[in-house]
């Protein structure tokens, strides 16, 4: 059973047709076709690997025109905010990149998030990702955790637009940011999937991978929203968002994920759902009302039943695919 019963970044709200994928192949790390949905069989046969390109590697840049709209390469702001702006009018702003992680305390043990949780900042890699294009990333997401409790999360995300707090007067000249901020919904409809790039240091040794949840909270699902919560403070149902589970491995990879939640409930391969063993079962995928995306592990045993969780995964240069 899988549960989400924290808020990745709730916490932190105002403050802070697939064309083929065009990825890099490196010889020195790379061990076989990678995902371009979900991880299994790369569109084209390209991977996506970490490290710089080996000398005479033939690198496919992708042809012009390329539908792809990026979102955010993480190279030009410590934690945001977000390059991508279609859409985004005054007096609505790009939003920021959070983080999560570290709930579970008691008098003997209690939950590490390195970066602490609201301190996010981008992390230099240790050796330069090629991501879209043949392009060499030197900053990515990056999230470490000690996890304890049950179902206790490790994440990071970021939300897509945000507009003055009402009621929050005229921001102080000395202000960079405008003010308080709060986060929006977005319309995401005009888009088909999302591309990105993952990698974990911390496999699970018996499967060597790492899962990760990549969720997409809308008005349904997260109680901002009103609905989950019936309009209450009783979140309990909320926060079980449209996702995916993907398995991010010791090499980077890319992965898409299509914004597509299928009929019935079930979801063209490589699609969204939410979970139905919890949480608020009436959800509906609304592409028009989407607060951000996340990405996040679990830890799924309760603290007497194991070790803690030790997860530490990286997300690297995130674009909408039209």
């Amino acid at each position: 059973m899988r549960k989400q019963l924290l808020c990745l970044g709730c916490s932190l709200v105002g403050m802070i047709s697939l064309h083929e994928l065009a990825g890099c192949s490196n010889n020195k790390h790379d061990t076989g076709d990678q995902s371009a949905v979900g991880g299994q069989s790369a569109m084209g046969g390209q991977s996506a690997t970490g490290g710089q390109p080996d000398a005479g590697q033939e690198c496919n840049a992708g042809a012009p025109g390329s539908n792809y709209v990026l979102i955010d390469d993480m190279e030009t702001t410590p934690h945001g905010p977000i390059q991508f702006t279609a859409g985004i009018a005054a007096p609505l702003t790009p939003g920021y990149w959070y983080n999560s992680g570290a709930s579970y305390v008691d008098d003997a043990v209690a939950d590490v998030a390195d970066p602490a949780q609201g301190s996010f900042m981008f992390s230099a890699l240790p050796s330069p990702t090629i991501t879209l294009g043949c392009k060499a990333s030197a900053h990515a997401a990056r999230q470490s955790c000690t996890l304890n409790g049950l179902y206790d999360t490790c994440g990071v995300g970021f939300e897509f637009a945000q507009e003055p707090a009402p009621d929050a007067g005229p921001p102080p000249a000395d202000d960079p940011n405008g003010g308080p901020k709060v986060t929006v919904p977005f319309d995401i409809s005009g888009y088909k999937a999302i591309t990105f790039w993952g990698m974990t240091t911390t496999p699970d040794p018996e499967t060597g991978s790492l899962q990760i949840k990549v969720s997409f909270p809308d008005t349904d699902t997260d109680p901002r929203g009103q609905i989950c919560n019936g309009g209450g403070g009783n979140t309990s149902m909320c926060y079980n968002s449209y996702a995916r589970y993907l398995d991010f491995t010791t090499s980077w990879q890319q992965f898409t994920v299509l914004l597509d939640a299928g009929t019935g409930g079930v979801p063209p391969e490589g699609g969204i759902a939410i979970d139905k063993t919890w949480g608020y079962q009436g959800a509906q995928w609304i592409p028009t009302q989407v607060y951000g995306i996340n990405w996040q592990s679990q830890k799924n045993t309760e603290p007497d039943a194991g070790p803690p969780l030790t997860t530490e995964f990286w997300v690297d240069d995130v674009y909408f695919v039209q």
